[in-house]
Formats: C-alpha cells, sequence, structure tokens
C-alpha cells in the first residue's frame, strides 16, 4: 500500500509539473512552442524521479540515475534543435552521437565486468541505432497531423505497458519511473484535448526516446525483462506509421485507432513478462 501510495504521488506530481510547463511554454510563449513537449516532459520526469528516488547525484553512481540526466540530456539535445535548425543529416549525426554515449554510459558495468572492449562497443552501436530509430518513429509521429494528440497518447500506453513488464521482471522502482511517464504522457494528452485552442507542442521525441530506452536497457541488463519483451516495447511505437487506407475518418478515430495498434505489441510484451516473471514466495 504504500509503494501505490509513493507511486501515485510521483505520477501526479510529475504529470501537474509537465501539464503546468506545457501549457505555459505553448501558450503564452509562443517561440518555445517548438520544444515545449521536451520541456514538459523532461520537467515532469525529474520532478517525478526525484519524488520516486531522490536527487540523481553526479556522476550517476547507477543505471537508474542515468535516466534523471538522460531527461536532461534530451531536452538540451531538443532545445538546441529548435534554435540552431541544423540540416537533417547534422541532426542524424549529432543524434546518434548522443544515443551511443548515452547507451556506453548506461552500461558502463557490463564493460567492467561482463564484456570485453569489442563486445561492448559492438552492442552499443546496435543499441543507439535502434535508438536513433526510435526518436525518428516518434517524431515522424508528432509531425503527423494530430500527431503531439497522437504521440502522447501512444506514450502514454508505452509507458504503462513498460511499467507493468518492468514491475514483473522484479524492478519496482524502474516500474515506478514508467509510471511517472505514462503519467505524464496522460496529462499532457488530457491538456491538449481539453484545451479548444490550436495548440502543437512539438520536440517531445528526443527526451521520450532517451528515457524510454535507458527504461528497456535498464529492465534487461539489470533485472529480468525478457528480450522479447524489450524488443516489442521498443518495436510498438512503429505501429503508428502503418499505413491505413484512406485517412478520411475524424483525427479522433483516427487516433484511437492508432493508440489500438500500439497497445497490441505493448500487451503481448507484458504477457511475456508475465509468463517470464518469478514465483511469488508465501
Amino acid at each position: 500500500m504504500q509503494l501505490l501510495k509513493q507511486m501515485l504521488l510521483s505520477a501526479a506530481l510529475a504529470g501537474a509539473v509537465a501539464a503546468a510547463f506545457l501549457f505555459v511554454l505553448a501558450r503564452w510563449w509562443k517561440s518555445a512552442s517548438r520544444c515545449a513537449g521536451a520541456i514538459a516532459i523532461g520537467a515532469g520526469s525529474i520532478a517525478g524521479h526525484v519524488l520516486s528516488a531522490g536527487w540523481s547525484p553526479f556522476p550517476p553512481r547507477s543505471a537508474t540515475h542515468w535516466l534523471f540526466w538522460f531527461a536532461i540530456i534530451g531536452v538540451i539535445a531538443a532545445a538546441a534543435d529548435a534554435l540552431v535548425r541544423p540540416k537533417g543529416p547534422i541532426r542524424l549525426i549529432a543524434w546518434t552521437i548522443i544515443c551511443t554515449i548515452a547507451c556506453r554510459l548506461i552500461l558502463q558495468p557490463k564493460f567492467s565486468y561482463a564484456w570485453s572492449a569489442a563486445e561492448g562497443w559492438l552492442r552499443v552501436f546496435a543499441i543507439a541505432l535502434g535508438a536513433v530509430v526510435l526518436t525518428c518513429c516518434l517524431d515522424l509521429i508528432e509531425r503527423k497531423p494530430f500527431g503531439p494528440a497522437t504521440l502522447f497518447s501512444v506514450t502514454t500506453v508505452l509507458g504503462a505497458g513498460t511499467c507493468l513488464a518492468l514491475v514483473l521482471s522484479g524492478s519496482l522502482l524502474l516500474g515506478q519511473l514508467a509510471c511517472v511517464l505514462a503519467a505524464i504522457a496522460a496529462t499532457c494528452l488530457l491538456l491538449i484535448v481539453a484545451v479548444t485552442a490550436p495548440f502543437h507542442p512539438s520536440g517531445a521525441a528526443a527526451p521520450l526516446s532517451l528515457i524510454c530506452a535507458g527504461l528497456w536497457l535498464s529492465g534487461f541488463f539489470y533485472a529480468e525483462l525478457p528480450p522479447a519483451s524489450a524488443l516489442l516495447l521498443a518495436l510498438a511505437p512503429a505501429s503508428v506509421l502503418l499505413p491505413l487506407g484512406k485517412e478520411n475518418y475524424s483525427p479522433w478515430r483516427g487516433l484511437a485507432f492508432r493508440t489500438a495498434l500500439v497497445a497490441v505489441p505493448v500487451a503481448i510484451a507484458v504477457a511475456l513478462a508475465f509468463q517470464t516473471s518469478p514465483p511469488i514466495e508465501y
């Protein structure tokens, strides 16, 4: 009961902080709308992380600590992209470097105790490539008509599924941090729906992809998250980009349909985590 209370408190705080930043930046400070989504995700994640796990030291001493700094790195990258507006190839190269460094940092214990340098870097490059592809998928979702609402709806399902899968895999803290992410996305979605005036925050893809990748990597390498579950969760956002024929239906119907598409691989990932979860001892 105490854990559930703490989880709900951290989720509520994170959602409130994210909604406040999103509303102020996207509605009252128009020049910041290009990175309003990123700042909302980052600020909410930081608030939820501090309430769940405390302030993370620098340099971080564990993988969980890196999730705090990944949110900050994602916000800085999104803000820099909005200010500089570099060309596509430069953006891709810069983000690939950031993802590679982030993966290397969170997997440092494996380099120290389990992997050779060659094996470790091969894994890092492969995972970083996957993180870049995930970012591109989230960015494409955000750029579509009704994109911000779709992105936050997809993230709500993805975060909730990640939370369940991580809890079933034996990590309550990682599950709590995933719950924080789901609460942030759900609150931002509700805000976009509730505000009738044009409301188009953007820039959320960078921090979202880093936080999600950090959660899945931590669950897989430092908990008991099954590899199939981690892979399904990582691939789930790509299902939103599948062609659905002529999109002559209402935006709300399209939003519901695309969210349902994402829910299928997420539900399978949770089921696999439940199937391989350790038995409960009484």
